[in-house]
């Protein structure tokens, strides 16, 4: 009876390392939930950029400014107008 306890005693000791690793599963969740988020963050950079395009023009460059306001320039470089989303 003490030989099995011992052992028990050993083999929980010996494996516990393995508990504080997250399981596959966890990990294929979290790999998926960082996917999400970076395509989540592409979509609505895509969304701004053609909204800002859609304000400034079609053939128009434009900048993002510091207040958050963005300038619009013609395509030969002159400022045209500011505008907030």
């Amino acid at each position: 009876m003490n030989w099995l306890a011992a052992a028990l005693v050993a083999l929980v000791l010996g494996t516990s390392h393995y508990l504080d690793w997250p399981s596959e599963f966890e990990a294929a969740q979290d790999a998926a939930a960082a996917y999400r988020a970076a395509r989540t963050e592409q979509e609505r950079q895509q969304r701004f950029e053609a909204a800002v395009q859609a304000m400034c023009g079609e053939n128009a460059a434009w900048k993002l400014l510091a207040d958050g306001s963005v300038q619009c320039y013609t395509h030969r470089g002159h400022k045209t107008k500011k505008v907030t989303l």
